[in-house]
């Protein structure tokens, strides 16, 4: 009899240690937190010089990360090679809470400013399309799209979610490089959180419940560890093998195109 409670023992602690390294994580409110960030200095572009934002953050828990599109984001609190145009900087801190801050740079004398407007492209269809419009500089502007060839119209269609980049160049060879994010409207709270909720944050699992690491039931930790989660899902490592649960080619799409909207608490 003791025998086979010990390996009923061994067997329980293998599966709990499969999903949790015992060591508790307390639950951090985001809305209790400080941070912040503030921009301490920035540079107006023109066809010779670059743009460039520099921030300061300050609260929250260090270290900070920072990000200029809410997509990639850097320890460094310099941003260079930025065109003219409005700007939201997130400051991110090692408890995933976070703060923004908005800024604009104008273009100087010889300098294009360039504007875009975007529509939503459903998921997994590349559907959206991208308007791209520009003053100043020399006018006979020609606009290219992620390194395509260049064309006399700024419009763009068929466009997948996700991250863009438009290059555009006057006639003088001057040239403005923006970055832009074209949604795929998928939600956190719609189509997102019910797929986490059912098949990660599982009880046992991710949820709290046991100490297990992260919390999936806190959004803050899904955000800031949504590539990982897009990464582990397309390969089908998470959930994790043996487990009974598993995701639908739909589902990891889903996660996908929700991560490459940015991980928004939408």
């Amino acid at each position: 009899m003791k025998k086979i409670f010990l390996a009923s023992l061994g067997v329980s602690l293998a599966i709990l240690i499969s999903c949790s390294d015992n060591t508790e994580e307390p639950e951090i409110d985001c809305t209790q937190s400080d941070i912040a960030v503030i921009v301490s200095g920035q540079t107006e572009p023109d066809c010779d010089t670059e743009g460039m934002i520099e921030v300061t953050g300050s609260g929250g828990t260090a270290p900070y990360e920072f990000s200029i599109d809410n997509i990639t984001f850097q320890s460094s609190t310099t941003f260079t090679d930025v065109a003219a145009g409005n700007y939201t900087i997130t400051i991110r801190d090692t408890n995933g809470c976070s703060s923004t801050v908005t800024t604009s740079l104008s273009a100087g004398p010889d300098g294009i400013t360039v504007t875009l407007e975007t529509s939503d492209a459903e998921c997994g269809n590349a559907s959206g399309s991208i308007t791209a419009s520009a003053v100043g500089g020399d006018s006979n502007y020609t606009f290219a799209l992620d390194g395509g060839t260049a064309q006399a119209s700024g419009d763009f269609t068929n466009v997948s979610n996700g991250s863009h980049s438009v290059v555009v160049t006057d006639g003088t060879g001057c040239t403005v490089t923006k970055d832009v994010i074209v949604s795929s409207g998928t939600s956190w709270a719609r189509d997102i959180k019910p797929i986490i909720d059912s098949n990660c944050a599982v009880s046992g699992c991710h949820n709290g419940d046991n100490t297990s690491i992260p919390n999936w039931t806190v959004f803050s930790n899904v955000q800031s560890r949504a590539s990982d989660i897009k990464a582990r899902t397309g390969d089908r490592s998470m959930p994790r093998a043996g487990s009974g649960l598993t995701l639908t080619d739909d589902e990891i799409e889903l996660i996908a195109c929700w991560v490459d909207d940015g991980a928004n608490n939408n």
